[in-house]
C-alpha cells in the first residue's frame, strides 16, 4: 500500500514543480497532466488557495468547475507546506468517495495553488484482494479520521463506515500494535495493525482466534510425536549433511562476492535443491543488476539529452562544487566554454555580476528545505560584455553514482521584461508631461479668451479646446511621430462647413508632435475668422491653403487665401485670434507671419522653423474628418427624451443642461452598465447618448438592450477608434470629444428622424 501511494506521491512532487504550473499557463499544464493521467490512472486536479477548481482532468480542458469545500488535508498542507495524503473525501466532480494526494505549489516562496491526485477505492480494494491473504484472514485500512477505506473481505457493507469510537479512541494515536478483540462480524480475533509513515492510515490484520488455536494444537501434536525421532536423528544427520553443505556453501560465498563486485556469478549445479534456488537467484540478481545498470545509464543519458537540449540555461551542480552538466542554450546565451565555467565558483566569477556574494547555488540550502525554490533574479554577464538579466529556480535531485548530493539550477531570460517595463515607466511619465501640457494649454484658453456674453465665451473655448482635441486625435493615430499638415486644414476647415469650398495645394508634410498642437489652433483661429467675417461667412466664399518649403531658409511657408467674401477693409483693432495667431506663429513656431487685406479678400502668409516640420515618410492617415459642428439643426429636438449615459460627473452635467436648452427631455444621466440598462428598461427613451468605458466597462450591453429596444444611439468618446463586438453597433454614429452643442443637436435629430414611422415637429 505505501509503495502504490508513494508512486502518486512522486508523481505529485514532480508535477507540481512544473514551470507552466507554477507561471498559472493551466492550458499547457492540462497537456501535461492529461499524460500522467493515463499513465497513472489517476485524476489531478489544480485549486487556488480558495479551493475554486482550476485545472481537472476528470473533464475536457475549459469546462467550468465547482469550488470544493475546505478540507482538513488542504489545512495540513498549508501549514507544513509539505505534501498530504487525505482521508475519504467526495469529489466535487466525480461524486464518489475518493481520496488525494495533495501537494503544495510554490512560487516565490509562497503556496499559491494546491496540486491534487486522486485514489480511488478501487485501487486500495485490489491491494486488499483476499488472494493476497491466507484462509480465513481479513485485512483492513483506515484513515486518519477512523473510516474504514478498504478491506478484504465485505467491503461493500463496511467501506466508509467509522470504527466503533472506544475502539478508536484505543487506536488512534499508536503507531503499530496487537489487540485480543472482536472483529466488525463478532469474531473473537487477533488484530495486529501499523501506521503508514506515508499516508498516516492504519493498516490492520485480524485472524480468528479458533484459527490460530486449530493451527497451534496441530503443530503441538506434531511437534511431541517427531521430536523423539528428531532427536535421536539429529546427531547423525547432522554431521553428514555439514559435510554434505560446506562446499556449496564456500561456493555460494563466491558467488555471491562476484555480484557485490558487478562480475558474472560463476556457480555450477550443487546437487542441493536449497543451495541450487540461492545460487539461481544469485544468477538472477545479476541479470537483474545488469539490466538496472544499463537502463540507468541510458536514464541518465536521456536526461542529459533533455537538459543539453532544454530551450532555457540549466546548470546541473555537484555539493563540492563541479558543475556536472550544462545546456546547450546557456553555453550559446553566454558564449562561455563547457571548460570555462566548471565549476560554481568559476561560474560566479566569470558570470555572475554580483560575483561570490551570490546566494544561489546554495546545495545545503536547497536539501535543507528540501523542495524547489526560487532563487531570484541576477544580473549575467555574458563573455562578450552583455549585461542579461536571468531569474533562477533550483531544486535538489538526488544523489550521483559517487554519492553526491546534486541539484538543478534553471534560469528565464528577463532581460525583454526588464526593457518593457522601463519603456512602460518612460511612456508612462511621457503621458503624465503631455496630459499635463493639455491642461495647462486649456487652462490658458479659459484664461485668455474674450467674449461679451457667457454664450460667445463659451464657444470660444469649446471651438479652441476642439482644436486642441483634433490634434492630439491625429498625434494618437501615428503614436505621436507628427500629424500630416494636409489632414489639419482639412480637419480645421470641415469643422466648418467648409470642406467643398476650399482647395489645398502642397507637399507631403508632417508637423512634429511638440508644435503640431501650435498649428491647430492657428489654423482654427483663421477657419473661425472666416467663417464669423471672412469668405465663409457668405455662400459663395471660398478659401485657398497652400504651402511649400523654402530651400533657402529651410521654413515652412503657408498661404491662406480667402476670396468671394465680404469686402475686406483693414481693421481699427485686432482681435483676441489674431492676437494668438501672432504669438504663436512668432514665438512657440519661430516663425514670421504677413497679412494682406486685399479688398477681394484677406490673404495670410506664415512661415515655420524647420525643427517644428519634417517632409520624408508622410501620409495621410485618412482619418474620417469630424461632422460639421457650426450648422444649425434641421429641426427642432421636440421635447425628445434623452437618456444620457456618462460616468464623468461634469461632463454629464453639461452635457444634461445643453440637451435641455436644446429642447430635450433628459433620463439620467446614469454613470454604471448596469444602471444604465436598468433605466432604460423602466423608462424607455426615444434616443440615447452613450460614453464608452463606464467606470472601467464597455458601454456595449447597453447599446445591445437599445438596439433590441429599437431605440437608436450615438457614442460619445475621447477613444480614437471602437472595436464594437457586431456590425450593428459599429454603424452607430460616433462622436469625439470634445463635442459642440449643434453637432450633439444635429446628430440625435438625425437618429431619430431615420426611425421608421417618426416625423418630428
Amino acid at each position: 500500500m505505501d509503495r502504490e501511494v508513494s508512486r502518486i506521491v512522486a508523481s505529485a512532487e514532480v508535477l507540481a514543480t512544473s514551470e507552466s504550473l507554477t507561471s498559472g499557463d493551466f492550458a499547457h499544464f492540462y497537456g501535461r497532466a492529461v499524460q500522467v493521467r493515463d499513465l497513472l490512472g489517476t485524476n489531478i486536479l489544480v485549486r487556488d488557495l480558495s479551493s475554486q477548481q482550476l485545472l481537472n482532468t476528470r473533464v475536457p480542458w475549459g469546462t467550468a468547475l465547482p469550488r470544493n469545500p475546505q478540507f482538513d488535508v488542504d489545512r495540513r498542507v498549508l501549514e507544513t507546506r509539505q505534501v498530504q495524503v487525505s482521508g475519504l473525501l467526495t469529489g466535487a466532480v466525480a461524486k464518489t468517495p475518493l481520496l488525494i494526494v495533495v501537494v503544495p505549489v510554490i512560487r516565490d516562496d509562497e503556496v499559491v495553488y494546491l496540486l491534487s491526485l486522486t485514489i480511488s477505492l478501487e485501487r486500495l480494494q485490489s491491494i486488499m484482494s483476499p488472494d493476497r491473504m491466507p484462509t480465513g484472514w481479513i485485512a483492513g485500512i483506515v484513515d486518519r479520521d477512523g473510516v474504514i477505506i478498504a478491506r478484504s473481505r465485505s467491503a461493500e457493507q463496511f467501506v466508509g463506515t467509522r470504527v466503533d469510537e472506544e475502539r478508536w479512541n484505543a487506536i488512534k494515536d499508536a503507531p503499530d500494535g496487537v489487540h485480543h478483540t472482536k472483529d466488525l462480524e463478532g469474531i473473537a480475533s487477533v488484530q495486529a495493525y501499523s501506521r503508514s509513515p506515508i499516508s498516516g492510515w492504519l493498516v490492520g490484520v485480524g485472524v480468528p482466534e479458533s484459527l490460530l488455536a486449530s493451527q497451534s494444537h496441530q503443530s503441538l501434536q506434531l511437534f511431541a510425536g517427531g521430536g523423539l525421532v528428531l532427536v535421536l536423528c539429529g546427531v547423525g544427520v547432522a554431521f553428514l549433511l555439514g559435510r554434505r553443505l560446506t562446499g556449496p556453501i564456500m561456493q555460494l560465498s563466491g558467488a555471491a562476492q562476484a555480484l557485490g563486485a558487478g562480475q558474472d556469478v560463476p556457480v555450477r549445479p550443487m546437487g542441493v535443491a536449497e543451495m541450487d534456488a540461492v545460487a539461481g537467484a544469485l544468477r538472477d540478481a545479476a541479470d537483474l543488476i545488469r539490466t538496472r545498470t544499463a537502463a540507468l545509464a541510458e536514464s541518465e543519458a536521456r536526461l542529459r539529452r533533455v537538459v543539453d537540449g532544454a530551450p532555457f540555461p540549466v546548470i546541473v551542480h555537484a555539493e563540492d562544487g563541479e558543475i556536472v552538466h550544462i545546456s546547450r542554450s546557456l553555453a550559446d546565451m553566454t558564449g562561455y566554454a563547457r571548460q570555462e565555467v566548471a565549476t560554481i565558483d568559476q561560474w560566479l566569477e566569470r558570470a555572475v555580476e554580483s560575483g561570490r556574494e551570490a546566494s544561489a547555488f546554495d546545495i545545503d540550502r536547497l536539501y535543507a528545505l528540501d523542495r524547489p525554490i526560487d532563487e531570484g533574479e541576477f544580473a549575467i554577464l555574458t563573455a562578450d560584455g552583455q549585461r542579461r538579466l536571468w531569474s533562477f529556480r533550483s531544486a535538489p535531485i538526488g544523489r550521483d553514482e559517487r554519492g553526491r548530493r546534486l541539484a538543478v539550477s534553471m534560469a528565464a531570460d528577463q532581460t525583454d521584461r526588464q526593457e518593457a517595463e522601463k519603456r512602460m515607466r518612460l511612456l508612462m511619465r511621457e503621458v503624465d508631461h503631455r496630459a499635463k501640457n493639455a491642461l495647462a494649454v486649456v487652462q490658458s484658453i479659459v484664461q485668455l479668451s474674450r467674449a461679451e456674453d457667457p454664450a460667445t465665451f463659451a464657444g470660444a473655448v469649446q471651438g479652441r479646446v476642439s482644436a486642441i482635441a483634433r490634434a492630439h486625435t491625429l498625434l494618437s493615430e501615428t503614436r505621436w511621430s507628427g500629424a500630416d499638415l494636409a489632414t489639419m486644414v482639412r480637419f480645421g476647415l470641415e469643422a466648418f462647413s467648409a470642406g467643398h469650398r476650399t482647395t489645398m495645394t502642397g507637399p507631403p508634410v508632417s508637423i512634429v508632435a511638440e508644435a503640431a498642437q501650435a498649428v491647430s489652433i492657428v489654423l482654427h483661429e483663421l477657419s473661425t475668422n472666416a467663417a464669423k467675417y471672412g469668405a465663409l461667412s457668405v455662400p459663395e466664399g471660398c478659401v485657398a491653403v497652400s504651402w511649400s518649403v523654402n530651400r533657402t531658409t529651410g521654413q515652412l511657408v503657408l498661404r491662406w487665401d480667402e476670396s468671394g467674401g465680404p469686402p475686406v477693409s483693414p481693421p481699427t483693432r485686432f482681435g483676441f485670434g489674431s492676437f494668438i495667431i501672432e504669438q504663436t506663429v512668432t514665438g512657440q513656431l519661430h516663425g514670421d507671419l504677413r497679412h494682406d487685406w486685399d479688398e477681394s479678400g484677406l490673404r495670410w502668409r506664415m512661415t515655420i522653423a524647420s525643427e517644428c516640420y519634417v517632409t520624408s515618410g508622410i501620409h495621410d492617415p485618412g482619418a474620417a474628418a469630424p461632422t460639421p459642428a457650426n450648422d444649425e439643426p434641421k429641426r427642432a429636438a421636440g421635447g425628445a427624451r434623452v437618456l444620457v449615459v456618462e460616468d464623468e460627473a461634469l461632463t454629464a452635467i453639461a452635457l444634461s443642461h445643453l440637451l435641455q436648452d436644446k429642447g430635450f427631455q433628459v433620463i439620467g444621466p446614469v454613470g454604471r452598465v448596469q444602471d444604465a440598462i436598468d433605466r432604460a428598461r423602466a423608462d424607455r427613451p426615444d434616443v440615447a447618448v452613450l460614453d464608452v468605458n463606464l467606470f472601467g466597462q464597455l458601454s456595449f450591453p447597453v447599446a445591445e438592450v437599445l438596439d433590441g429596444m429599437g431605440v437608436p444611439f450615438l457614442f460619445c468618446t475621447g477613444y480614437g477608434s471602437l472595436d464594437a463586438p457586431n456590425e450593428r453597433l459599429r454603424r452607430a454614429p460616433v462622436l469625439r470629444k470634445p463635442v459642440g452643442a449643434d453637432q450633439v443637436t444635429r446628430t440625435l435629430v438625425d437618429l431619430l428622424e431615420r426611425r421608421p414611422g417618426t416625423a418630428m415637429g
